[in-house]
């Protein structure tokens, strides 16, 4: 998540910073942020698993899946550069 920050930062021309938060901060947060518990459980759900195994390994799926080898972050983020600048 830290390089993502910093390739939108460059992008963008402003600083993004990523703060990573302990499951304990991030559901006060989300929670403060008025998501209802069940939403925000998930969310702790899908951090846990992206931090701990999603993102551990490659596969092919998604050249399975499209016949497309997967776009490098770069490429994508600057796809898709104009739903940052929201």
């Amino acid at each position: 998540m830290p390089e993502i920050a910093e390739k939108l930062s460059d992008l963008l021309g402003r600083t993004v910073t990523y703060i990573d938060r302990s499951p304990n901060e991030q559901r006060a947060a989300l929670l403060a942020d008025g998501l209802s518990p069940f939403v925000t459980e998930l969310l702790i759900g899908l951090d846990r698993i992206f931090n701990h195994s999603v993102l551990i390994e490659r596969t092919l799926t998604v050249e399975e899946l499209t016949g497309l080898p997967p776009r490098s972050l770069s490429d994508w983020l600057q796809e898709n550069i104009a739903f940052f600048n929201r």
